[in-house]
């Protein structure tokens, strides 16, 4: 019997309402999974991460629901572009394959549904959910992205630190134990644009956007491939350092700033940035991260501007006051 058979439209439109609740696209991709489930009953399905620069002979076993995901299967996978869809037969399944999207590097994240045969049915309904899923993870991503800049936004790095930080307080991932290891540490710097306010009375609002733009930019050549950047308000940025030595933090930030002091912003010459920055541990909030990196960089506006300074050298002088000084119980929800 044919599992769309006696679905109505009803049980269709619940489907595309639950995915449409979800808010992060880890939530997406289950409800995503659930629903196929639910309505194509596939005898293996799920999401694989493959790396495509993989060589043949290195080609990784999968299994989906108790089928091991062929070898022809995830090779014709990894030929795949973003939102491609194919189908390929390895008895005794027919695989449907869509390739949701590119990760890190060579990663790329790919659907796969197996079923015994397909239809024009099934196979309609499975890229209507796709498409579905496809443009809400489009609002979402432009919800969390600045208009001006492109940068994700202060909505974004709000979630990104909440999530981070409780991660690493409670040990969740592997990935977090090996971020704290010795010698690797995140750190999160807050940079300021020096005289912004006078740039905009000076030369008006379209050549300061125009300056914003340009120092969007920057920060996207002079940043390594896993930093996050954020604009968090005006002319103020943030930049989340993963997986570096405090030497290393230091050099990525300095070459920042010695970028920005060397461009010439069209019709305004030099601009500088003052940058404040701390250490993400994992007894922080976010709130009190950002403190933190605020503190250095008033400190840095207060001496001179156009330098870097770190919250925890400062503290240890003793010119800015110890976040952790005089707090009590803290509940994180």
């Amino acid at each position: 019997m044919n599992p769309l058979s006696g679905m109505d439209h009803d049980i269709l439109l619940e489907t595309i309402v639950a995915i449409t609740e979800q808010r992060d696209q880890q939530s997406l991709e289950l409800s995503l999974l659930a629903s196929l489930r639910e309505m194509l009953q596939p005898s293996a399905s799920g999401f694989l991460d493959l790396q495509t620069r993989s060589k043949p002979n290195k080609t990784p076993s999968f299994t989906l629901q108790g089928f091991v995901v062929p070898d022809t299967v995830i090779a014709e996978a990894m030929t795949l572009s973003d939102y491609d869809f194919n189908q390929i037969e390895s008895d005794p399944l027919i695989y449907m394959l869509c390739m949701m999207g590119s990760g890190k590097g060579s990663l790329r994240r790919v659907l796969i549904v197996g079923l015994p045969s397909w239809n024009e049915t099934s196979e309609r309904l499975l890229v209507g959910m796709v498409r579905v899923y496809q443009n809400f993870m489009k609002l979402m991503s432009d919800s969390e992205k600045d208009t001006l800049t492109g940068l994700e936004n202060r909505r974004k790095l709000e979630s990104f630190l909440a999530s981070r930080l409780t991660a690493r307080l409670h040990a969740r991932r592997e990935t977090d134990k090996s971020v704290v290891g010795p010698g690797n540490h995140e750190y999160l710097a807050v940079l300021d644009l020096d005289k912004f306010k006078r740039i905009n009375d000076t030369y008006g609002h379209l050549i300061g956007d125009e300056v914003l733009l340009s120092f969007a930019n920057i920060l996207r050549s002079s940043l390594r491939d896993n930093d996050r950047s954020f604009r968090y308000g005006g002319e103020e940025f943030i930049v989340v350092l993963q997986d570096v030595t405090a030497e290393q933090a230091e050099a990525v930030l300095e070459r920042l700033r010695t970028n920005v002091a060397q461009h010439s912003f069209p019709q305004v010459g030099q601009v500088t940035v003052s940058i404040g920055y701390t250490m993400l541990d994992r007894q922080d909030l976010p709130t009190q991260v950002i403190e933190e990196a605020d503190k250095a960089l008033y400190y840095a506006k207060e001496h001179g501007r156009n330098q870097i300074r770190e919250y925890a050298a400062l503290r240890d002088l003793g010119v800015v006051q110890d976040t952790h000084q005089n707090e009590g119980s803290i509940e994180l929800f």
